[in-house]
């Protein structure tokens, strides 16, 4: 992932809202020093129903520690005019708030809430002080009913750059059910979602809405399945699941606002935004949060930065260090990964959601976009495909000794090692002759329907035998008026394209007279021409001595070039007449031609017969004949090869004819 995590300030930013989480420091501040969390037990107020509440059920997230004094209860009786539900005398109330050395905060305030006015706020408010520590403690409280809001403003400090952001951490609480009410990042988000549940046409008891607004707050982080306790009651510096996927959870809402991970964050903004979306229906509705939580998550992850990034926070709260593993599935249920086990062991995957800036790929070989792929692992789980293993890791094909593919992902070509059973990167020649198989060229096609059918992200270089000539042979030897109008005549249909023909030739004037005649047959002006030593009738000849030795062979230049071309004759041993037949082909098309036109849509060149029919052998791998050695026919004027090149690079051959046949009569 490079430098785009910075794995050491988030850590302690995060770690500012847990300590929201820890326990009551009332008492056992030694132990605070020493930043171990333990909790409180001591209720010094209790709580009783002027109706039985003996056998009131409490939910399943709450509870009370501690004893109980008689002497605080007091039972207010209807002679004094009051109709009271619950009474709490001379209680204590404690819990919290989210300090460290990058928050701070002095004062927290509790509100009691009237249940007979929607759970508004009534004027029963109280206030405490807050310790470097982050803990508070109501003395002396006095409550008509239980319900209670909690409230503190806090000051972050952002470690990375010292910027200072205000926000408000709350929660709700019924005091009959636990005296201990922590501050934080979820706890915040459940009583704003309870509160919206409590004042719906349902009309929810307290108790309900606080269970629903926790079901909530659980379910955006996709935990689902598991039976959480209600946010403010958690103590993390104990283990349990509820701790860890507190932790888990509260990183995610760091991730979610890009905190020290992109330059320019807003914190408090995110996170009231995801306040107020959570609040209205329950669900995390924007994507792009939601996404950016999941990108950071399992960028982290695969870039082994949990242990750098987290480190402060495992150290901090050591009973709950495995939350990253909840970070971890909350990530690839966000990106949409599919269930990873025993039956699709093997399988591929890349993210295909669009919202995810840092995973989303198009295809498997999409280069533009994520570069990440998956498999599946049935022991560990979806793991990161390494650059070296994804062009092959699905492909069950058997490959044979000297094979070439194409590689799935990176799009390079291989060859199959049989001895060693291992796909190496093909050389030029052995991914020339992927294209050469590719392309299949059975006969000669007509050169209008060749140049009619090229695609708009296609460019070809045309090589043709020149026309008809006259008896000289010489460079300076010219085209028959004849060979001038069938050069003309195939010019004529080559005009579905504006474009002009970029032209070039060998060495020798016929072959310029040719591509000149074609111009000016299409009605092109532009007739400027490349002279291309490389085109003329010797290119495949290594020893001209040879040559004329194999030429008495064989019973002359047509048979002799023909046999090295089908069968490879000449072309070994230190006195070869000729190069090898692929290497010099592929050196010919790819140093020659290729780099010469890089970006011309159409070129047009002519060259010999000497040099066509080798080329036409190569580039249809052998299936167009023209062994005339063997009693076979010769190649004709106007014949040769279409090099079809797309946007990648990819190659094509055709065999081409200009006249009514490719074969010489």
């Amino acid at each position: 992932m490079g430098t785009f995590f910075k794995q050491i300030s988030l850590s302690t930013f995060v770690a500012a809202f847990l300590v929201a989480c820890g326990d009551d420091p009332v008492s056992e501040l030694k132990e605070l020093a020493q930043d171990e969390l333990e909790s409180s037990s001591s209720v010094k107020g209790a709580v009783k129903s002027s109706s039985s509440t003996a056998d009131k059920k409490t939910s399943s997230s709450s509870s009370v520690d501690g004893k109980v004094s008689s002497s605080s209860l007091k039972e207010v009786g209807p002679e004094e005019g009051l109709d009271v539900v619950y009474s709490l005398v001379d209680g204590t109330i404690s819990g919290v708030v989210g300090l460290d050395s990058y928050t701070s905060a002095k004062k927290v305030k509790m509100v009691e809430l009237d249940s007979a006015d929607a759970f508004d706020e009534t004027k029963n408010v109280f206030s405490a002080e807050i310790d470097k520590n982050g803990a508070y403690e109501f003395k002396k409280v006095n409550l008509v009913q239980p319900f209670v809001q909690v409230s503190a403003e806090v000051t972050l400090t952002s470690p990375s750059d010292g910027k200072s952001f205000p926000i408000t951490f709350s929660a709700l609480g019924d005091v009959s059910s636990s005296e201990k009410i922590n501050l934080g990042l979820l706890t915040t988000l459940e009583a704003e979602r309870a509160r919206v549940l409590l004042a719906g046409k349902d009309k929810l008891s307290f108790e309900l809405a606080k269970s629903k607004a926790a079901e909530d707050v659980w379910n955006m982080f996709h935990l689902e399945s598991i039976d959480f306790d209600q946010t403010e009651t958690i103590d993390v510096s104990k283990a349990s699941e509820s701790g860890t996927a507190l932790v888990a959870a509260t990183v995610l809402l760091q991730l979610a606002a890009g905190s020290d991970l992109l330059e320019n964050y807003d914190f408090v903004g995110t996170f009231k935004s995801i306040v107020a979306d959570v609040a209205k229906d329950g669900k995390w509705d924007d994507e792009k949060t939601r996404l950016r939580a999941a990108d950071y998550a399992l960028g982290l992850k695969i870039s082994g930065g949990y242990e750098n990034t987290f480190a402060y926070v495992k150290e901090r709260f050591p009973k709950n260090e495995n939350f990253d593993n909840y970070l971890t599935d909350f990530a690839l249920t966000e990106l949409e990964f599919p269930e990873c086990d025993g039956n699709s062991a093997g399988e591929i995957f890349f993210v295909k959601n669009k919202a995810s800036s840092l995973f989303y790929a198009e295809s498997y070989d999409d280069q533009k976009h994520s570069l990440y792929r998956f498999v599946c692992d049935e022991k560990k789980g979806w793991e990161l495909i390494p650059d070296s293993l994804k062009d092959f890791i699905g492909d069950k094909t058997p490959a044979k000794d000297g094979e070439v593919r194409r590689g799935a992902y990176s799009g390079k070509f291989f060859t199959y090692d049989g001895a060693k059973k291992e796909w190496r990167e093909a050389t030029a020649v052995e991914k020339d002759r992927y294209f050469v198989l590719e392309s299949n060229a059975k006969e000669f096609v007509d050169i209008q329907d060749v140049y009619e059918s090229i695609k708009d992200d296609e460019r070809v270089i045309f090589v043709l035998r020149h026309a008809e000539r006259g008896d000289d042979t010489s460079k300076s030897g010219t085209l028959t008026d004849n060979g001038k109008k069938q050069s003309e005549e195939v010019g004529a249909r080559l005009t579905k394209f504006k474009e002009d023909f970029v032209l070039g030739a060998s060495e020798f004037l016929r072959a310029h007279q040719t591509v000149e005649s074609i111009a000016k047959g299409r009605g092109q002006s532009y007739d400027k021409r490349d002279t291309i030593p490389q085109l003329n009738d010797d290119w495949y000849a290594k020893n001209s001595e040879a040559v004329e030795k194999a030429k008495n062979e064989c019973g002359g230049g047509w048979e002799v070039t023909s046999k090295y071309a089908y069968t490879g004759a000449y072309s070994t041993g230190a006195d070869a007449a000729y190069y090898d037949l692929a290497e010099r082909s592929v050196e010919l098309i790819e140093d020659v031609l290729v780099k010469k036109y890089p970006t011309e849509k159409f070129v047009l060149l002519s060259s010999h017969d000497k040099l066509m029919v080798p080329l036409v052998a190569y580039c249809s791998n052998l299936q167009v004949e023209l062994k005339k050695y063997d009693g076979g026919k010769w190649i004709n004027y106007l014949a040769g090869v279409a090099i079809i090149i797309d946007k990648d690079g990819n190659r094509r051959y055709v065999a081409i004819r200009g006249l009514k046949s490719g074969f010489a009569n």
